[in-house]
Order: structure tokens, then sequence, then C-alpha cells
């Protein structure tokens, strides 16, 4: 699922939705850590939340991503349409740089880079409109990170169903919620090595930690 959402939006932001929904129902679930004898009704009041809130967020990240590939997708058969044209060639530049001064051409100086942008505009003058964003393509795209999200929470809060004892159904969840943090990192790391992606694993892990107990002071 996170493979074919990445195809989509890319591998960084396909690993960050589940990252997202792992802080935000711990978020909710270590709020219940300062109450050792809470009311039941109230114990689940915590717990349902931080499921739904995980669920709400993957669903309207889907929607964002889905709008925003529909509009790089207008913005790419723009640059390609006016790279084709003899007289409003010269137009494609601007646009050209808006995409692409942001990445790691930015490193190369403006001459060259404006020549590398010019060049790429007779590559672009080949190329074919591409097709808009599929009604098929949105709903894989919203279903993914609602899938993805939705399990991501679901494994942080779902001890709290299978313990009865709320202590120990809290120590769980947030060492299920810290592994998946390590496990999303470490398969997110570009380094091939083991122990490169064991630092991106940890790091994640404690980034996740930090946001959380600094979401929680703050009153979120």
């Amino acid at each position: 699922m996170i493979m074919n959402l990445a195809d989509y939006i890319g591998r960084y932001w396909a690993g960050a939705e589940a990252i997202y929904a792992v802080i935000i129902a711990m978020t909710f679930t270590s709020v219940l850590r300062g109450y050792a004898a809470i009311d039941e009704a109230a114990y689940w009041e915590i717990i349902y939340p931080a499921l739904f809130c995980c669920m709400a967020w993957g669903i309207a990240d889907g929607l964002f991503y889905a709008w925003e590939r529909r509009y790089n997708i207008r913005m790419e058969n723009k640059i390609i349409d006016l790279s084709r044209s003899e007289q409003n060639r010269d137009d494609a530049i601007p646009l050209i740089r808006e995409q692409l001064d942001d990445t790691i051409l930015r490193n190369i100086n403006y001459e060259k880079r404006m020549e590398l942008y010019r060049n790429l505009m007779k590559y672009l003058n080949e190329v074919g409109i591409k097709r808009m964003l599929s009604k098929r393509d949105a709903i894989n795209i919203i279903s993914a990170t609602f899938v993805i999200s939705t399990i991501a929470g679901l494994a942080v809060v779902a001890p709290f169903f299978l313990v009865e004892d709320l202590k120990t159904a809290l120590n769980i969840s947030n060492l299920l919620g810290i592994c998946l943090l390590f496990i999303i990192g470490y398969h997110r790391a570009y380094e091939k090595s083991a122990s490169a992606r064991m630092i991106m694993g940890f790091g994640t892990a404690i980034i996740g930690i930090v946001i959380a107990a600094v979401t929680i002071l703050l009153g979120g």
C-alpha cells in the first residue's frame, strides 16, 4: 500500500503518513498516563477519538495529495504546451524555474541553470501532453492514505482493546508506537547499509517522541 502511494506522492511523504498517524495516536493515548484511576467512560472517550482522528487525517491528506497531484500535472502540461509553441516558448522558462529552482538544481549557478532549462525545453517539445489525474487515481490516493493512517493508528490503540490494565496497555501502546516509528524510519532510509538505516530508524523514533511530548505539553 505504501509503495503504491509512493508512485503518486513520493517515498518520503508516503512514509510520513504513517509517522503522522503514530504521533497523533500517541499524543492522545499519552494523556492517560496521568490518570491511573480514570473512569471507564472517559477512558474510551480518548481511545476512540485517537483512532478516528487518524482516519480523518488519512482522508484529509489523501484529498490534499490528489488535489496537489492534479495541479502539478496541469502545470506540467502547461510547460509542455508552451515548449512546443514557437511564439510563446520563452514563457515556459519562468514556469520551469518555478518547478525546478527549489530542487537540487539550485546548486548550479544561474547561467548554467538557464542553459539547462533551455535544453530541457527542446526535449519537452518532443513529448505529448500528460493524462490528467483520473477519478480512479484520486480514489487510490485517498484510499491509500486512509488505510495507512488507520493501520498506524490502530497499532497504537490496539493494546487498550486487548489489555484490561490501563498502565500495562499504555506501556505496550507506547512501545508499539516507538517500534513502528523505528521501522518506518529504517525503511525510509536511502542508504543501503544497516548502520545508516538503524540511525535513520532511531532518529525517526526520537523525533516522533519529541513531537508527541511537545504537543502534549502545549495542550494539543
